[in-house]
């Protein structure tokens, strides 16, 4: 193997390291502000009703969140009839968020379960269904 070869794997396999501790810590890092930013959102726009004495809408509790079945389901329901006085105003990014967040919250998926689009049909609210990834919503793997 000639000097310049060798020069090219190690820098090769030198890249291949770097990229595979640092492409995980984003993705946790991502997945950490995810998380903040949908708590924050569920604060301004779900607690006052859903959290507190007093409030106009039902307590949520994992008992009412299992009984849509699936997180799709929940979504439909929460992107057509929230927030209370103003339906359907936030993006569908921010409904996704709200989801997931209530189900993360509620101990329904594990911390790093991705609750979206590509995600929901799979995610049965009762916690025995196994994402494609392998992961159950527990967030450990099968």
């Amino acid at each position: 193997m000639s000097r310049r070869t060798s020069v090219t794997l190690t820098a090769g396999v030198l890249l291949m390291t770097v990229i595979a501790i640092l492409l995980p810590q984003r993705a946790r890092e991502r997945r950490a502000q995810e998380r903040a930013q949908a708590a924050k959102l569920y604060q301004m726009r779900c607690a006052a009703c859903h959290e507190f004495e007093g409030g106009i809408g039902s307590p949520l509790d994992p008992r009412v969140l299992v009984s849509y079945g699936t997180a799709q389901l929940l979504f439909n329901y929460v992107r057509l009839a929230m927030p209370y006085e103003a339906p359907r105003t936030l993006s569908n990014d921010e409904y996704w968020l709200a989801v997931g967040h209530l189900l993360r919250s509620r101990g329904l998926v594990g911390e790093d379960v991705p609750v979206n689009a590509e995600t929901a049909e799979g995610i049965t609210l009762d916690g025995s269904t196994t994402l494609d990834s392998g992961a159950t919503l527990d967030g450990n793997t099968s």
